[in-house]
Order: structure tokens, then sequence, then C-alpha cells
């Protein structure tokens, strides 16, 4: 009995998390500013602040960055994400079965990562 707890044990710890979260976790830290210095930013509808704004973002959501300033047009910017090859060392823990498909891509998101960390969003005066 003991020995078939301890197996247990050990294969969910192995399996509770995908290779991309462990070495690279499920958020990225954005960096998000303008070169104009009233314009207000926002990620998601949410204010962020004036000129300059730190958000971090979940792998697994996605988001819409505006700057905007009276008297002038909204720039809308979508972030872009792409594959994330550290994904792949998955295959090596349980052929990716739980670590790729469920923990990496339905759990966290994490076989994915934002292309960018840093953006320049000026309004259109």
């Amino acid at each position: 009995m003991k020995t078939i707890f301890t197996a247990l044990l050990t294969c969910s710890i192995l399996f509770s998390t995908g290779c991309a979260t462990m070495f690279n976790g499920s958020s990225q830290t954005v960096n998000i500013r303008s070169n104009d210095a009233d314009a207000k930013l926002y990620v998601n509808e949410e204010y962020m602040g004036k000129n300059n704004a730190v958000y971090t973002f979940k792998k697994k959501e996605n988001y819409v960055l505006k700057a905007e300033k009276t008297g002038c047009k909204t720039t809308t910017v979508i972030p872009t994400k792409t594959f994330d090859p550290t994904t792949l060392l998955g295959v090596l823990v349980d052929w990716g079965i739980i670590s790729i498909l469920v923990v990496d891509g339905a759990a966290t998101g994490s076989w994915q990562k934002f292309n960018q960390t840093s953006f320049v969003i000026d309004p259109d005066c």
C-alpha cells in the first residue's frame, strides 16, 4: 500500500506542471509606453495611467492595448502570440499527454508566448 501511495505521489508531482509553465511561467511582464506625456494608456479597457505602464499578461488571455488623448484618434494594438518551443520538452516527461495538452495548453496557456514584451503606443494626433 505504501509503495502504491509513493508511486501515485511521484506521478502527481511529475505531471502537475508542464515544461513551458515550469521554465517560462504562465505570465509575462509587459511594458507599455507612449511618446506623448498626456496619453492615457488602457489594457482591456482598464486605465493603466499616463505615459507609461507595466502590466502582467497571463499567457492564456488575450489583450487589447489602447492609447487615448483628447482631440486625437485612439490607437489600438492587439499583442500577438507564438508557440513556445519549451513546451515540447513535455514529450520527454509523459509523451506530452498531460504536460503539454492539459497543463501547458488547457490549464495555463503556457504553450504560447507574447511576441513582444515592450510596446510604444501613441495616439494619432
